[in-house]
């Protein structure tokens, strides 16, 4: 409320301070001095009541009015705060008085590698027929990280076998995978194989998650099923 009266009060500041901060880091992090960047001796700062203020349901960020140093006060999860976005930011005001003045700040939040690929079921089953011939393509399960950019999903691996390879695509859509059959399978010699598809992210260092697959060699009509 306090926030939304003084808006309508006072002008914004022309110019907008930004700053970034990774995800996760401890409390009292230090990201920036305000002092310095507003041009303002940092002794005035408490003198004038200079203070942060924001619409946010927890207070992320404070400032040292001593030194002018802005940092963390609360633990930032950017993946709670900005689900399935690229960007993240978070915007607060600086409030000074003595003239009065409000000041906007951008505090980028840059992810982390903190989540692995998850693939939505454990385990995925598939029916091959007998008298598919090479070449027949079977789509892969994605898997879902909740990081964005170098840290999501950047590439699927396969075991190692004599039947299937894979061939991993990337489109608009994001990317994608297919086993592509290389050897026809036989019900009678071989009724089942196991193999384990791996998804890879792109952090440093990578993390990455297995699920087994099973392809069960069928009649051609149970394929249908």
């Amino acid at each position: 409320m306090l926030l939304a009266i003084l808006l309508c009060l006072f002008d914004w500041s022309a110019a907008q301070i930004s700053f970034s901060v990774s995800e996760e880091v401890d409390k009292g992090t230090v990201i920036g001095n305000l002092a310095k960047d507003l041009n303002i001796v940092s002794q005035q700062l408490e003198e004038r009541g200079f203070r942060i203020v924001s619409l946010l349901s927890k207070k992320y960020f404070e400032v040292d009015l001593r030194t002018g140093a802005l940092f963390v006060n609360e633990r930032i999860d950017r993946e709670e705060l900005c689900p399935n976005t690229h960007k993240c930011s978070l915007n607060i005001e600086g409030l000074i008085s003595s003239p009065m003045n409000i000041y906007r700040i951008e505090v980028n939040i840059l992810d982390i590698n903190d989540n692995a690929p998850k693939f939505l079921e454990q385990i995925h089953v598939f029916n091959v027929s007998e008298s598919s011939s090479a070449g027949e393509r079977y789509p892969l399960p994605a898997a879902h990280d909740a990081d964005t950019g170098i840290n999501s999903v950047k590439t699927y691996k396969l075991s190692p076998n004599e039947f299937f390879s894979i061939d991993v695509s990337t489109s608009r859509d994001g990317l994608s995978a297919e086993l592509v059959l290389q050897k026809a399978l036989d019900r009678e010699k071989q009724p089942n194989v196991r193999l384990i598809l791996t998804a890879v992210d792109g952090g440093k260092p990578n993390t990455m998650l297995q699920s087994p697959l099973l392809m069960q060699a069928v009649y051609p009509s149970q394929a249908l099923q």
